[in-house]
């Protein structure tokens, strides 16, 4: 898309509704909520750029009454609503997530439960794929574990939505088969400008999604995933399963991207006939006209 472990110490605070100059705003805060849409202005009557999810430690650059501009991550900034987020007091405070007994999510969506039973009171929130989760502890059975939020509060998880890992590890880099399997997973997720989960996501969201649950973040746009630099022109003749296709007027005017699996298949994020994640031919007609070239991440 375009335009479009240890404790937090006591003092990770919720960020004050009062507004606030850039000079005091704080430096990094963590997202406390599933997903939280950012917006180009501090208004959510303006246009969505993209989503922050439960977990990211973002930068926060400056705060305008009841929104912060933060940037992601994947070095993306926009505007998310201040409740959504918990900020950190200074520098040395422990970021969510970076040391300690840590989770990774594996699940499209994981509930997260009050009780370490799922039908006791509804889940707390919901936890997307590839979020990061402090552990504090075993859950009553093997079934559970026992988890720390952003926000501070307990709440308990599946064994089976996660995998255990080492935080301080490097990530490890996924194959391409495998970022496949990951794309086709999201297959009849609406289509949502912006989206970055399974409750609904856009073409260079699927995409990024896909890479960095396999350990490659790749830019969030689909024009920027395309003038990538590190990334490798790669020759129609050439595809491979797990390379960038790429869509638009011209080179200049990239609007769409896609993943290819293979025998001329790309899966995609589209709003062409149905609005959703589907698969497409890269013969048909519609893509063929509009077809730019293929990356192959670095």
């Amino acid at each position: 898309m375009r335009n479009a472990a240890g404790l937090l110490c006591t003092l990770l605070l919720p960020l004050p509704a009062a507004a606030a100059s850039p000079a005091s705003a704080p430096r990094e805060a963590v997202v406390r909520v599933t997903v939280e849409n950012m917006y180009s202005s501090p208004d959510e009557s303006k246009d969505v750029v993209s989503q922050a999810t439960l977990g990211q430690v973002v930068g926060v650059l400056d705060v305008d009454g009841a929104f912060a501009r933060v940037r992601t991550p994947d070095a993306y900034e926009g505007w998310l609503p201040r409740t959504a987020l918990v900020e950190y007091e200074d520098s040395q405070a422990p970021r969510y997530a970076r040391a300690g007994r840590v989770v990774e999510v594996t699940s499209l969506m994981a509930n997260v439960y009050r009780d370490a039973d799922v039908t006791s009171a509804r889940p707390r929130l919901l936890a997307p794929l590839a979020a990061r989760l402090e552990v504090t502890g075993d859950g009553p059975s093997p079934r559970w574990l026992a988890l720390r939020l952003p926000a501070g509060d307990a709440g308990f998880v599946q064994r089976g939505d996660v995998r255990e890992l080492d935080p301080a590890a490097p990530r490890r880099r996924g194959t391409p088969l495998e970022v496949v399997a990951t794309a086709r997973r999201f297959l009849g997720v609406p289509y949502l400008w912006g989206g970055m989960t399974a409750h609904g996501i856009d073409c260079s969201g699927l995409v990024s999604r896909a890479y960095h649950a396999n350990g490659v973040d790749l830019p969030r746009d689909a024009d920027m995933q395309f003038e990538e630099p590190g990334a490798r022109k790669v020759a129609r003749p050439a595809l491979q399963p797990g390379d960038l296709l790429f869509f638009g007027n011209d080179e200049r005017h990239i609007t769409h991207v896609g993943l290819y699996l293979g025998g001329g298949r790309f899966i995609n994020a589209t709003t062409h006939e149905t609005p959703m994640v589907r698969l497409d031919r890269l013969t048909d007609p519609y893509w063929s006209a509009l077809y730019q070239g293929a990356r192959r991440p670095r």
